[in-house]
């Protein structure tokens, strides 16, 4: 019976790229965490997993469900190039901005002036790259960094968030649907994007319409969510008229 269990947990693991115990209690029934632990244990020793704070991540799913960074930068380039153009007029100089990780904000990077901004990001190749700019104040959020995403997450990420003040907040999302929102490969990513939209006075999400009628496991944000959605169109009706009802700048470009 445990094995079957192990068997099950390694299975859903692999599926999704990580997983949280509460994700993994429920999947076993109800079984305590502390059974969950020692599955993983198991796991971890026999090289299927890795254990992280909070759950544990594949080793057998290398660049997750979005693909390797380096895959999509070569994805829809124009398309991303215009969206985080139509970006720029909404980031004031002198104004604290955090930039989500990912390669459509790798995109607005590249346009960004070199003006007076102070951004915190949590993507490893934007702070390289803007580090490069003499005129802006520039923090990387701590935390364990993914191979596939670039992108640094997890409990002291959150927590270096929990330290700042941020008047925009530029996130990317690997899929939307109206029944999942925006959503994301990565459970500890999600999170981070959440506490990101919550210290937001403003939340702005990049996102071409490849990723339209995509989900992936993990939501972390609704239309509610945001203010400005920044979209290569023809856009669904479907979304249009949703983004009308929560008062949501939509920016078709």
């Amino acid at each position: 019976m445990a094995r079957h269990r192990i068997e099950d947990v390694r299975k859903y693991i692999d599926l999704h790229g990580e997983a949280s115990v509460e994700d993994l209690v429920e999947l076993c029934g109800g079984c305590s965490k502390m059974t969950i632990w020692r599955y993983l244990q198991q796991l971890e020793e026999e090289g299927a997993i890795r254990r992280i704070r909070g759950g544990a991540i594949s080793n057998n799913v290398r660049g997750d469900m979005e693909g390797l960074y380096s895959q999509r930068m070569y994805e829809n380039t124009e398309a991303k190039r215009r969206i985080a153009g139509a970006a720029l007029p909404y980031l004031e100089p002198q104004c604290s901005i955090f930039l989500d990780a990912g390669s459509t904000i790798m995109s607005l990077v590249k346009q960004l002036p070199n003006l007076r901004y102070t951004i915190v990001t949590s993507g490893t190749n934007i702070a390289i790259e803007l580090s490069q700019r003499y005129d802006m104040s520039v923090s990387c959020v701590g935390g364990q960094i993914s191979g596939s995403t670039l992108s640094l997450s997890g409990p002291q990420a959150e927590a270096f968030l929990d330290t700042v003040n941020i008047d925009t907040a530029v996130l990317s999302a690997s899929g939307y649907s109206q029944k999942g929102g925006f959503s994301i490969g990565s459970y500890t990513e999600s999170l981070l994007k959440r506490r990101a939209i919550e210290k937001a006075g403003r939340v702005i999400l990049l996102m071409d319409r490849s990723k339209l009628e995509r989900t992936l496991p993990f939501t972390f944000a609704t239309l509610a969510d945001i203010h400005v959605l920044i979209c290569d169109g023809p856009l669904p009706e479907s979304l249009l008229a949703e983004a009308r009802e929560q008062g949501v700048e939509v920016v078709v470009v």
